[in-house]
């Protein structure tokens, strides 16, 4: 995703002459061309990512609205304190950019893994959440970002399981990707919810294996806060199935699951949330990106299993 991320930033500091980029010493043979046209207002902040937030909270202060960009685990964990103090606090219009987010960095083992990305950022007051789930999403998370008056964090990754597949519909204003939609129904239905990135693992296994179409929705989220009652396909999905099985690169407790299921409860009254996520064993050992979610069990068969398990109970009850 960081090839259209950069595009997209371009377009959008073309047209913002207070705009800046500030790097974290990274982004090789991706940002020169931004670098060239921006001048002045590109930094290269070096290898210090807590005195970059600082350095882009000060910009933000004068008037300037900076992106700020690096890996994922450097952009959050790293500098939460300055994220949380200088940006949040004051609702400073600081983008933050994290690539590699999940397994996507696989090989560097886990200091270069970002599966609590979201649950640390999303519990900060008035941060914003982008997590697209194909390239093509990139650009629209980035015009929302550049849109909003307080600070929000987008991630960057690359799918174990990248499926193309054009969405059916994309809401506006939750971004939310409605990418498959059954022709009839001749069981009782489940919806597929995939984080970002992670609704990959729902269309690889649409295409690949056995996942019977006709009794299945899925649906792509991408923004957090959640805000359900804006998809009015979405919420239709979830009344109409009541069972849910949600897809995400990410550890479970903090996650966008977790917050999937708060949000649905006032909503609609499910018979079952299988939450397929992200898992660490202190054994484990270091691969690709594919490697690492056969690993944790989070792969499109598991995927097909929960639920072929939820239309199993549905049948019996």
């Amino acid at each position: 995703m960081r090839v259209p991320f950069v595009r997209a930033v371009s377009d959008v500091l073309a047209g913002d002459s207070s705009g800046m980029f500030i790097t974290g010493d990274l982004g090789f043979n991706a940002l020169e061309e931004l670098a060239s046209s921006l001048g002045k207002r590109f930094l290269n902040a070096g290898v210090a990512e807590q005195n970059m937030m600082g350095v882009a909270a000060g910009a933000a202060l004068t008037g300037l609205r900076p992106w700020v960009y690096s890996i994922a685990p450097f952009a959050t964990y790293r500098c939460l304190e300055q994220i949380r103090n200088d940006i949040c606090l004051h609702h400073l219009p600081v983008r933050i950019a994290g690539n590699g987010g999940g397994f996507t960095y696989g090989i560097m083992g886990s200091t270069h893994h970002a599966l609590e990305d979201l649950a640390v950022l999303k519990s900060l007051p008035n941060m914003q959440l982008f997590f697209p789930c194909g390239n093509d999403h990139v650009a629209a998370a980035v015009t929302k970002m550049a849109a909003l008056t307080g600070p929000s964090y987008i991630r960057l990754a690359i799918s174990a399981y990248d499926t193309a597949r054009s969405p059916l519909h994309e809401n506006p204003v939750t971004l939310t990707r409605h990418y498959f939609a059954r022709a009839s129904r001749k069981a009782p239905g489940v919806t597929i919810v995939g984080a970002g990135h992670g609704v990959q693992v729902a269309l690889h296994a649409l295409a690949n294996l056995h996942l019977d179409r006709e009794n299945v929705d899925v649906f792509g989220v991408a923004r957090f806060p959640l805000d359900l009652a804006s998809d009015e396909l979405l919420a239709a999905s979830l009344a109409e199935t009541r069972r849910v099985v949600f897809v995400e690169e990410h550890y479970r407790a903090g996650g966008i699951g977790e917050s999937f299921a708060l949000a649905v409860a006032p909503v609609t009254s499910l018979t079952s949330l299988r939450l397929l996520s992200a898992s660490y064993d202190r054994a484990q050992r270091y691969g690709s990106p594919r490697f690492h979610m056969q690993q944790c069990n989070l792969t499109p068969d598991a995927l097909v299993a929960a639920v072929t398990d939820a239309v199993s109970l549905a049948g019996r009850s």
